[in-house]
């Protein structure tokens, strides 16, 4: 499975750098990118992103301690957009979202897991 893991620089990106350091990632490949903030990455981003992968991970901020506020509230209404979206077409791939602590991984092996069907 291909995988493309995007993180807030806040507390996301440090995240899953941590989860890719483990050296057991449950995929057969994961790109890793930063970007300011997951409240930045639209729908439509997720669909191109979903064109050359299986599956796309979003981490960031915990929901109530955001550093842009309202930016991981904003990304996890899109995901449940975008994975709708994606039921509805009989489409099966899947966005996740993990809301992480930079020095926490717990929550992206969960949601991997959970989501994606495999184990840590």
């Amino acid at each position: 499975m291909r995988v493309v893991a995007l993180g807030c620089d806040k507390s996301g990106y440090p995240a899953l750098l941590r989860w890719g350091e483990k050296g057991s990632l449950p995929f057969d490949e994961v790109k890793i990118f930063s970007l300011p903030c997951l409240g930045l990455v639209t729908e439509e981003a997720m669909f191109r992103i979903l064109e050359n992968s299986d599956a796309l991970l979003l981490a960031g901020c915990p929901l109530d301690s955001c550093h842009n506020q309202k930016g991981s509230q904003g990304a996890y209404l899109k995901v449940q957009r975008v994975n709708s979206l994606l039921q509805e077409a009989d489409i099966p791939k899947k966005v996740a979202v993990a809301f992480v602590t930079s020095g926490k991984v717990g929550e992206i092996e969960k949601v991997s897991e959970e989501l994606f069907g495999r184990g840590k």
